[in-house]
């Protein structure tokens, strides 16, 4: 982690976040989850202008093999508990697990201030909206658009409450997935394996950050293009800057 924040201090708007994630949460106990508390705020206060907002943290109820249920609420709440002091928004993690995350979440939505995105959203409407009554944004990728019953989702969220994302390596649109349909941008890079990558290639089924416009024009064709492309786009660029840039 130390190495990865020196690294985008030479890259002028490339920005992170810090936070234990619902699946490494069993690295915690109680003999040293103080220590890792400590060394998390440490990275914070030596990095504030880089990391803008806690996380990826949160609850994950499909991948339980790698922590149990009660050890990540436990860990979830430990962390936003001793982290809300920090003043940044949450990059929310939530894979099943909707209810447990809005019960946290509202017994501190009193010291929440900043409030944050719902990240890789793939829940129901009445999911969606229970977030969005507390404050939240909804985080968009691929992951969030595989299914008919994402993109119905997907097209009666409020504008105003989207961010977009890409979760890569991961995430990416396949073309399996009903949103593959939407997309008008198409990359003609030469694909190859990783060992084999030089500039200007991109490395076979890796997602990448340039692959971002995808999910925005799956956004604007399932809206029935009731706004402009650019008109979305940057809508969404607002709606990004007002939660992890609202100081600048």
């Amino acid at each position: 982690m130390l190495t990865s924040i020196r690294h985008i201090y030479s890259i002028e708007n490339l920005y992170t976040t810090c936070g234990y994630h619902p699946t490494r949460c069993s690295e915690f106990n109680e003999s040293n989850e103080n220590e890792i508390l400590n060394q998390i705020i440490e990275l914070y206060q030596k990095n504030s202008e880089k990391i803008v907002a806690i996380g990826e943290f949160g609850l994950d109820y499909e991948r339980t093999q790698f922590c149990n249920i009660e050890q990540q609420k436990r860990y979830f709440e430990f962390q936003l508990k001793h982290l809300i002091s920090l003043n940044k928004p949450l990059f929310l993690h939530n894979r099943a697990a909707s209810q447990d995350l809005y019960n946290i979440l509202y017994k501190y939505r009193d010291q929440i201030t900043k409030g944050g995105v719902i990240h890789s959203f793939d829940g129901t409407l009445d999911e969606a909206l229970l977030f969005i009554q507390l404050g939240y944004f909804i985080g968009l990728n691929g992951c969030s658009m595989k299914t008919q019953t994402n993109l119905d989702v997907i097209k009666q969220l409020p504008l105003d409450k989207i961010l977009v994302e890409t979760d890569a390596p991961w995430c990416g649109i396949k073309p399996s997935h009903t949103s593959h349909s939407h997309i008008k941008t198409q990359f003609t890079s030469e694909m190859v394996k990783k060992e084999k990558w030089t500039s200007g290639k991109m490395i076979k089924d890796r997602n990448e950050p340039c692959t971002i416009i995808q999910i925005c024009e799956v956004i604007h064709s399932i809206r029935d293009n009731q706004e402009s492309f650019e008109e979305l786009c940057e809508k969404i660029y607002l709606n990004t800057k007002q939660l992890f840039f609202s100081d600048q």
